[in-house]
């Protein structure tokens, strides 16, 4: 499609009235009108862009990376972030929106892998290690959950202080809240078995912090030590293997107690 027809296409579209499905991130947060309308907003962009992409990506734009050969065959679990649970995919690749498409993440090594299943070689569908470089974010909807994940690098954000990598996006205000899907690898009678162990990140003023214990967790609040070790006592939050919704709803708790905001 030539650069004058793309343009007319989308003035089209920006005159052309639709619906928005909306989407509350967190049921406990209640946004002011700034928020619902800059939501409203990136909600309209994200539709026109994507009635655009839609006549004019082909998912095997995706195949930028290596072949993804599977390695845990062997093992009694296999290092796929909930590899027996149905799900739909979609991601920011390169800059360009691909929804609808078949996406499992490794663990262990890191990697988001692009299934093709018009593609069947020796009666198996082809698989693709998608390169890191070129991945913004993507998202994994299982029934009603939905799982957003972002590429994390220094090299375009100095404060940022864990390893480059892949990360559950959580919580993301002034504070933030991340995960870390992470399987390690162990020898057992000769054979490789993972071990998947995920790890909470949250940064409340300067770094991220791994949530390690809730005096930790606590220390990090500051003057608001009690205020937080109270809300966390009512709800009855385990800080060692909380529900991550419910860490969400604490930083909430101390914006609010502090008056800060994105």
């Amino acid at each position: 499609m030539c650069i004058i027809g793309r343009n007319i296409l989308i003035l089209t579209l920006l005159f052309t009235s639709f619906e928005v499905n909306a989407q509350q991130r967190f049921p406990f947060i209640e946004p002011d009108a700034v928020q619902v309308f800059g939501e409203l907003e990136r909600a309209q962009v994200d539709h026109l862009t994507n009635l655009y992409l839609k006549n004019t990506t082909y998912p095997r734009d995706l195949i930028h990376g290596r072949e993804y050969i599977r390695y845990w065959y062997n093992s009694k679990d296999n290092p796929l972030l909930r590899s027996d649970e149905e799900r739909s995919a979609s991601i920011v690749f390169r800059g360009r929106s691909y929804d609808n498409i078949v996406l499992q993440y490794d663990t262990f090594t890191d990697q988001v892998i692009y299934t093709d299943d018009t593609l069947i070689f020796n009666n198996r569908m082809w698989q693709v290690a998608l390169n890191g470089d070129y991945i913004e974010r993507f998202d994994l909807r299982f029934g009603n959950e939905i799982l957003r994940f972002r590429y994390f690098r220094k090299e375009q954000d100095s404060t940022f202080n864990l390893q480059d990598g892949i990360y559950e996006v959580v919580y993301d205000n002034a504070c933030k809240y991340i995960i870390r899907h992470i399987s390690t690898r162990a020898i057992i009678d000769g054979v490789d078995e993972y071990t998947y162990a995920p790890v909470g990140y949250i940064k409340v003023s300067n770094g991220y912090s791994e949530i390690s214990s809730k005096e930790q967790f606590l220390r990090l609040f500051g003057d608001r030590y009690a205020e937080v070790r109270q809300l966390i006592r009512h709800n009855n939050i385990r800080i060692r293997k909380p529900d991550k919704w419910q860490i969400a709803e604490v930083l909430k708790y101390y914006e609010e107690l502090n008056h800060i905001s994105q």
